[in-house]
């Protein structure tokens, strides 16, 4: 039986760096012209019957991630909902349908362009939308062939119609005080964030969060936070985390989710994710060669 009180009704999941196993890296199509396929990961056996176990109990499971749509499509998630984008689009898995969009306006997604780019001369942009994405040249070039687009162009030609999100890659920039910066430079009219190795800004629309989405999903099937486990290990994983009664970080989480989560798990690529739903919500043994659980 559980070990978590009160009982579980939904589980939310990040995925990369959570829920699927660790990709292959990618090359660029500068680095390999020829790549007609990218690997977007996938879920382990182990971690698919714990899912399947879940679902079986009537327990609801939701992905929530920064990915688009049409990457979370690439990989066999099952039935239910996934919210993507950072929060900005819910999708069904089964039809594929966009349900609901809290997306950038355009004025506002150009003034957001126009601040980063200020902030970082050397800055490219891509900006997401629910049915595709639009990105600068010097982006294209950066990105696998497979994930190409023709809309390619200047970010303030690119946002003359509700986004997603707007992205910000600065190369040669990581660590916190890059996304501290941009935070600085349009938290007042935007939500910011970053997500994985990427070192990307993410800019949504104004609180639009994973947690502010997530708690929209749960109210329309009356499921109160208390009774939702929420697994992630990036910063963008934080507010959920937070607004969820029992927030489970990845080992090799960011530091500051590590430090506001309720208990930690393996990684991925120990399938954490299995591993304590497998203890804590199945009642079972872990399986061997799973990473603990605190």
């Amino acid at each position: 039986m559980s070990t978590v009180e009160p009982p579980v009704d939904l589980v939310a999941s990040d995925l990369d760096g959570t829920l699927l196993r660790p990709p292959r890296p990618w090359r660029s199509a500068d680095e390999d012209p020829g790549a007609d396929e990218v690997d977007l990961g996938s879920i382990t056996d182990r971690t698919r019957r714990a899912l399947d176990a879940v679902r079986d109990r009537g327990i609801e499971v939701v992905a929530v991630t920064g990915r688009p749509p049409r990457w979370v499509h690439a990989v066999d998630l099952g039935p239910g909902l996934a919210i993507c984008s950072n929060g900005a689009l819910v999708v069904d898995l089964v039809t594929r349908e966009v349900v609901a969009e809290r997306t950038l306006a355009p004025d506002i997604a150009l003034e957001v362009v126009r601040r980063l780019r200020a902030l970082h001369p050397d800055g490219i942009f891509a900006v997401e939308f629910a049915d595709g994405v639009a990105m600068e040249e010097a982006w294209a070039a950066q990105v696998p062939r497979a994930l190409l687009t023709p809309r390619v162009g200047p970010a303030e030609d690119l946002v003359g119609r509700p986004a997603a999100k707007v992205l910000l890659r600065v190369p040669g920039t990581r660590g916190d005080a890059y996304i501290d910066a941009a935070t600085e430079a349009v938290g007042d009219i935007a939500e910011v964030t970053a997500s994985g190795a990427l070192q990307l800004v993410e800019v949504s629309a104004p609180g639009v969060d994973k947690a502010t989405t997530l708690a929209q999903v749960c109210g329309l099937q009356d499921i109160h936070p208390a009774r939702v486990v929420a697994f992630g290990d990036a910063r963008n994983d934080l507010p959920m985390l937070a607004w969820a009664g029992t927030g489970v970080a990845m080992a090799d989480a960011h530091p500051s989710v590590i430090a506001a989560a309720d208990a930690v798990t393996g990684t991925n690529a120990d399938d954490g994710v299995a591993a304590w739903l497998e203890r804590h919500v199945l009642g079972a043994s872990p399986a061997t060669g799973g990473a603990g659980v605190a």
